[in-house]
């Protein structure tokens, strides 16, 4: 899926390199950080995971040592444990921009975990700071995509969902509509919408046709194939318009990476 690349979606804001500085540093806290780190690096993640929580059990307030250690448990699919250091990180979190970028993060490690869920209450906790927050609406709006359907055509098509997946597209594109992945993603969920349509019309004109001895179902049902028309006439419509908006933005995007490059 092409979302929103520029968004970290594992980790965006977690830097796993530093050293954690404090003055008359607990030895217990060092040495265990440092075993850590070792296995860290030697890809040992629940060697890792266990020298992090001896060295966290000796000195909590080490900031980069829980990323750390949320890193480990989110390598091992431990996703339960990484985001509970990840609340640790929280904790100590006090201006809003990074109280936001942690609760992304957050929702993030479960999108990868497939915790839809989850993954939207943080992000939205993340719109109850920044209510224009461009990652959040998009990512929600995907969290609606594929709860619709718009991403496997195996998938049942859900109507709500994949409308609500467009109303917040649409606010993603009026914070950024120089953005050529919005009208991408919004396009797609057009197509399953019209997928729906297409397939309602054709229920009702296969009710007409079974009844057609029953004036009265013939009519009600007509008149239902032919709303459903509209509807499909409707979304073909903006997914043209789609298609150009997605070619223009990205022309522009194209001319502004070349204008840096001067």
């Amino acid at each position: 899926m092409k979302r929103l690349a520029r968004v970290g979606l594992l980790f965006g804001v977690l830097s796993l390199g530093g050293v954690v500085a404090c003055s008359e540093e607990n030895d217990a806290a060092k040495q265990h950080r440092v075993k850590g780190t070792n296995h860290l690096a030697k890809k040992e993640y629940k060697e890792a995971t266990a020298e992090y929580a001896l060295s966290l059990q000796a000195d909590p307030k080490q900031e980069k040592v829980w990323e750390k250690k949320a890193f480990a448990h989110m390598e091992l699919g431990e996703t339960d444990k990484a985001a509970e250091a990840v609340l640790k990180i929280l904790e100590m979190k006090t201006a809003p921009a990074d109280k936001l970028e942690t609760y992304v993060t957050l929702a993030g490690m479960y999108m990868k975990a497939n915790d839809l869920e989850a993954a939207e209450k943080n992000f939205n906790e993340a719109l109850k700071i920044d209510p224009k927050n461009e990652a959040a609406l998009g990512w929600i709006a995907e969290i609606y995509a594929q709860r619709g359907g718009a991403r496997s055509m195996a998938a049942p098509i859900v109507k709500d969902a994949l409308e609500k997946s467009l109303g917040y597209y649409d606010q993603v594109i009026a914070i950024n509509p120089n953005s050529p992945n919005s009208y991408l993603n919004k396009r797609v969920v057009m197509f399953r919408l019209m997928e729906y349509e297409r397939q309602q019309k054709e229920m009702a004109e296969s009710e007409a046709k079974e009844n057609a001895k029953d004036a009265a179902i013939v009519a009600e049902a007509t008149a239902r194939a032919a709303e459903h028309q509209k509807k499909l006439d409707d979304y073909q419509a903006q997914a043209q318009v789609m298609t150009q908006k997605f070619s223009e933005a990205q022309k522009a995007q194209k001319a502004t990476q070349a204008a840096a490059t001067k």
